[in-house]
């Protein structure tokens, strides 16, 4: 993979410095060269190159320097001290790119283990699927700002919401199983959708999905506990979000983000929005 990286660097390169190609490919090929400069992950470099040969490569715009002047009157400055108040009870730390807005890069908080033990063209596929989902994060980014007004919060959340996603859908935490890898697959899907939907299982809960689904206790857990250990931040963002609904801000009709990064909102008679069921 080191001669493919090179190769590629160095005709990212010669399309950035020539003054023949429209200044919008140019800009493209600096901003994969950039990006590699902080992952260094040469799997990413091709998915990168890949989309932008394929003319689908995407540049995002900042957030919050764009949007400060917009934030004025908005939920996220009128209820600032709620939204502060959930995040430290959740110990979130943001870092400079969500204070600053910073588009939405999952890379930036993978863990390299997880594609450890993927060969080459799984990780390239990864991080295919990586570019994907980046791209539906950012989308949901513009209309949370939109919305909400900008706040650190709502990348970082969803930010961890879209990078759990893509593992749970391109890995398998169950081990090899006599029932087959359809029943791991299957099993694992019925656990994800079950948090997906509480946020957080009780142990209970978790008692009775591991016996429904006949799971190893162990797959089980480990699974539900890298879900918790890495979506604290998505968990702290949907609390805001309910805050900012329940606080009767909102009186125009209800615009369903079409990921279900934010779950599903119902309109109610008094006229603001909150999950359904928590009506």
């Amino acid at each position: 993979m080191d001669h493919e990286r090179d190769v590629l660097l160095w005709y990212l390169g010669t399309v950035a410095d020539n003054a023949r190609y429209p200044p919008d490919l140019r800009d493209k090929a600096t901003h994969i060269i950039a990006s590699f400069m902080r992952h260094r992950n040469a799997y990413r470099l091709l998915a990168q190159a890949t989309e932008l040969a394929r003319g689908e490569l995407v540049m995002y715009p900042f957030q919050q320097v764009g949007n400060i002047p917009r934030n004025i009157g908005l939920p996220v400055r009128r209820f600032g001290q709620n939204i502060r108040a959930i995040t430290t009870a959740f110990g979130i730390i943001p870092t400079n790119a969500d204070y600053e807005g910073h588009p939405i890069e999952l890379i930036s908080i993978l863990d390299p283990t997880v594609e450890a033990n993927m060969n080459d063209n799984q990780r390239l596929e990864f991080h295919r699927a990586l570019l994907v989902k980046e791209r539906q994060a950012n989308a949901d980014l513009a209309r949370s700002v939109q919305r909400y007004g900008y706040h650190y919060i709502f990348r970082a959340g969803l930010q961890q919401y879209y990078m759990t996603k893509t593992v749970v859908e391109m890995l398998n935490f169950w081990t090899p199983d006599p029932r087959g890898n359809a029943y791991r697959v299957r099993v694992q899907r019925v656990c994800y959708a079950a948090i997906e939907t509480r946020l957080r299982l009780n142990n209970l809960e978790k008692t009775l999905l591991i016996r429904t689904t006949r799971s190893l206790p162990n797959d089980a857990l480990r699974f539900w506990a890298w879900i918790e250990r890495n979506r604290v931040a998505y968990n702290a963002m949907k609390a805001c979000i309910l805050l900012l609904n329940r606080l009767n801000w909102v009186t125009f009709s209800c615009i369903t983000l079409s990921s279900g990064a934010f779950g599903q909102l119902a309109y109610t008679s008094k006229k603001h929005f909150v999950p359904k069921g928590a009506a």
